[in-house]
């Protein structure tokens, strides 16, 4: 009879700790891409400045010479993301947008609108409105998964990933 007793103490123990073992696990190794995962070494905040025009790479020129100088072959840019909304929520059989970005890179994607529409992009504070379909330009300064979203129907639009750097 006590040694049924221990058997039963001894498992319920086991159980708790390798309960709260995964549970921990799980907070801490895997809630990185969560929308409100938290930063540990991690300070400093987000601007939320966001830009709608873009600019051309301009010829530079050596000094003493009139010719332009010998430039470096452009980075590879990859093509601009294009975010469709339509009555301020994505298209009926498409649902949200997934666009990826490293930390630190310039986020750049463009969201077509056949209206006037307002979004938010949460845990990034940034809040804008547009008057028609616009480029929307920033630098990721944190890593994490963000949804845009329309400000006037709360509808995801686009989830945001940003990775961690490289």
């Amino acid at each position: 009879m006590r040694r049924r007793w221990v058997d039963w103490a001894l498992g319920i123990v086991l159980g708790l700790v390798i309960g709260l073992g995964v549970l921990v696990y799980f907070v801490f190794v895997h809630s990185e891409g969560t929308i409100d995962a938290p930063k540990v070494n991690e300070g400093g905040t987000t601007t939320g400045q966001t830009t709608t025009t873009a600019t051309a790479p301009s010829q530079a020129q050596s000094p003493g010479q009139g010719a332009p100088a010998q430039q470096k072959p452009p980075a590879k840019q990859r093509p601009v993301p294009v975010v469709e909304v339509i009555g301020g929520a994505p298209p009926t059989d498409a649902g949200p947008r997934q666009l990826t970005f490293r930390k630190g890179e310039k986020v750049r994607f463009e969201i077509e609108t056949d209206e006037p529409f307002a979004f938010e992009i949460r845990g990034l504070n940034i809040k804008q409105s547009i008057e028609e379909s616009s480029i929307i330009s920033f630098k990721a300064t944190k890593a994490g998964q963000f949804p845009v979203i329309a400000s006037a129907t709360m509808i995801g639009v686009a989830d945001l990933r940003i990775k961690p750097p490289r």
